[in-house]
C-alpha cells in the first residue's frame, strides 16, 4: 500500500463520522431525557443502554479480524480465502448470537437480584424493554461480519453511513416518541429497530462493492475458523479487560446504588464520547498497517506508532485542560441540575484516567494489525482485574466517585504494564522502551507543561479577565514549545536534544 496517509485519514474521517453520530446521539438524548423522564426512569433508561453494549463484546473480536485478514486476502487478489473468511465468520457469529440468547434470558431471569434499587412497579417495563433491546442484539450480532469486510476493503465510510445513520434513525423515534410517551417499552424499540435496519443495509453495501462474495455453509472450514479463534484469542481477552475497565462502571453503580445511575451514566457518556472518537482514529491505522506488515514495510509501522502515540498525548492533556477548566459550564448547559454538580467529581476522574489510558491506543491497534495482540494479553488482564477489585472497593466504600478511581488506578498500571513490559517484547514493530517512552509520551508532556500547571492552580477557581490572559500565555507557549521541539506540527523546527533522538 503506497498512499497510506491518504487511506489513513479518508478512514479516520469516516470514523469519526461515525463517532460524530454517535456524539450527536449522546448528547442530545440526554439533554431532553433527563428533563422529561423522572430520575428513576432515566436511571433505568441508561442501564438499558449499557446492558445493549455489553452484547456487542460477544463478537469476541471476529469483525476486527475479518478487516484484519480480508485486507491482506485483498492485497494479494485471493478470492477464494475471502469467500472462505466471511462464510467461516458469519458461522462463528451466528454461534455467538445462540451464546447471547441464553444470557440474555439469565439476565431477565435475575434482574431483581442484580439492581434491587429498581423501583417494584418499574420492573415489569423495564423487563421488557431490556428483552427487546436483547433481541436486536442478537440478530445484528450475525451480520457484523458484513461491517469487517467493509472494514477490510477500507470503505470505512460505508460503515460510518449505515452505523451513524442508523444510531440518528433510532434516536430520532426517542425524541419523537417522548413527546407523547414515556414508555421504556417503545422507546427502546426505536432504538433495536433502527440498529436492525443499520445492519441490513451493511449486506446490501458488501453485495455492491463484492458482488462474487460467495457466502454459504460450504465455505465455512475449521481451518479457517481456527485461524480467526487464534486471531481473536487475543483480541478476547482484551475485550473482557475492556469490559472490566469501563463496560462495568454503571452496572456496578446501578447493584450498589441505584440512585446514582443517573450521575453516573451522564460523566460516563461524557467521557466515552472522547474515547470513541479517539478509537475511532486509531482504529483506521489498522488495515494500512496490516497491509503494510504484508508487504514486510517494518519500519513505516514504527514511525507511525510513534507519531500516532506522541500526537495522542497531546490531545489527551488538550482534553483534561478543557474538562478541568470548563468541565461544570458544559455540563450545566448540557444536563442542567442537579445532575451537573454531582457528574463533574466523576467527569474530572474519568478523563483523566481515559487519558492516560488511551495514550496507548495506537500501539495496541498496531499490534492487532501486525498479529501481535498475543502479547497485550497480560496488560489487557492486569488492567481489567484492577480495575475491576478497585471500583467495587470504592463503590462500597465512597460510593460513585471510588468507581471512578477504580478506573483510573487501573490505567496508570495498564500504561505502566505496556511501557514496561509489553513494548519491549515486540521488538517485531516497536522501536524500544525508551524511545516509546521519551519520544510519545515524554516529548509531547513536557512541551504542553505551562497549560498543565495552569490547569492544576486554576482547578475549582473561577477564571476572570485576569486568569484568562494567564490561560491563553501558557496556551501560547505550550504552542510554540511543542511547534519548536515537539515534533509534532509539519515542518517544525527539530531542536529538542534532550530527548532521544528517533532512529
Amino acid at each position: 500500500m503506497k498512499r497510506i496517509g491518504a487511506t489513513v485519514a479518508k478512514n479516520a474521517f469516516a470514523n469519526v463520522m461515525r463517532g460524530g453520530a454517535t456524539a450527536v446521539v449522546a448528547l442530545t438524548l440526554p439533554h431532553f431525557l433527563t428533563r422529561s423522564l423522572s430520575h428513576d426512569r432515566f436511571a433505568a433508561w441508561s442501564l438499558l443502554l449499557q446492558m445493549s453494549a455489553y452484547m456487542t463484546y460477544l463478537d469476541f473480536g471476529v469483525q476486527t479480524a475479518v478487516a484484519r485478514f480480508l485486507a491482506g486476502y485483498m492485497e494479494r487478489g485471493d478470492e477464494q480465502h475471502r469467500d472462505r473468511l466471511v462464510s467461516t465468520a458469519l458461522a462463528l457469529l451466528s454461534m455467538a448470537a445462540v451464546l447471547a440468547i441464553f444470557l440474555i434470558v439469565v439476565v431477565l431471569w435475575q434482574l431483581p437480584n442484580l439492581f434491587q434499587g429498581i423501583p417494584s412497579d418499574l420492573m415489569p417495563e423495564f423487563r421488557l424493554a431490556a428483552s427487546i433491546i436483547g433481541a436486536s442484539v442478537v440478530l445484528v450480532l450475525p451480520l457484523s461480519a458484513f461491517s469487517g469486510v467493509l472494514l477490510g476493503l477500507h470503505r470505512n465510510e460505508y460503515v460510518a453511513l449505515a452505523v451513524g445513520g442508523s444510531r440518528l434513525l433510532g434516536a430520532t423515534g426517542v425524541l419523537l416518541m417522548v413527546r407523547h410517551t414515556h414508555s421504556l417499552v417503545l422507546l427502546s424499540a426505536c432504538i433495536a429497530s433502527a440498529t436492525v435496519l443499520g445492519s441490513l443495509s451493511q449486506i446490501v453495501m458488501v453485495r455492491r462493492l463484492l458482488p462474487t462474495l460467495t457466502v454459504s455453509l460450504s465455505g465455512v472450514r475449521a481451518s479457517t475458523a481456527m485461524e480467526l479463534g487464534g486471531y481473536c484469542v487475543g483480541l478476547t481477552v482484551w475485550t473482557v479487560g475492556m469490559l472490566l475497565i469501563s463496560g462495568l462502571d454503571v452496572a456496578i453503580v446501578g447493584h450498589v446504588d441505584f440512585k446514582a445511575v443517573g450521575y453516573y451514566s451522564i460523566a460516563a457518556a461524557l467521557v466515552t464520547l472522547f474515547a470513541g472518537a479517539h478509537t475511532a482514529i486509531c482504529i483506521a491505522f489498522m488495515t494500512p498497517l496490516a497491509a503494510l506488515h504484508a508487504a514486510g514495510e517494518v519500519d513505516r509501522i514504527r514511525g507511525v506508532i510513534i507519531n500516532a502515540t506522541r500526537l495522542t498525548t497531546f490531545v489527551n492533556v488538550l482534553a483534561v485542560t478543557v474538562t478541568f477548566l470548563g468541565g461544570k459550564f458544559l455540563l450545566q448547559q448540557w444536563v442542567g441540575e442537579p445532575y451537573a454538580t454531582q457528574a463533574l467529581p466523576i467527569v474530572e476522574i474519568l478523563i483523566l484516567a481515559h487519558a492516560v489510558r488511551l495514550t496507548m491506543n495506537p500501539f495496541a491497534s498496531a499490534l492487532i494489525a501486525t498479529d501481535l495482540q498475543r502479547h497485550g494479553i497480560a496488560q489487557g488482564g492486569v488492567e481489567g482485574v484492577i480495575n475491576l477489585i478497585c471500583s467495587i472497593i470504592g463503590a462500597y466504600w465512597i460510593g460513585p466517585l471510588g468507581v471512578a478511581l477504580g478506573t483510573l488506578i487501573g490505567a496508570v498500571c495498564g500504561l505502566a504494564w505496556t511501557c514496561l513490559l509489553t513494548v519491549r517484547r515486540t521488538s517485531e514493530v516497536s522501536s524500544g522502551r525508551r524511545l516509546f517512552i521519551s519520544e510519545g509520551i515524554l516529548r509531547p508532556f513536557l512541551c504542553t507543561l505551562p497549560l498543565v500547571i495552569f490547569t492544576a492552580v486554576m482547578h475549582d477557581r473561577a477564571l476572570t479577565l485576569n486568569t484568562i490572559a494567564l490561560l491563553g500565555l501558557s496556551a501560547l507557549a505550550s504552542y510554540l514549545l511543542m511547534h519548536r521541539f515537539g515534533r509534532l506540527f509539519p515542518r517544525s523546527l527539530q531542536f529538542g536534544k534532550p530527548f532521544l533522538q528517533p532512529r
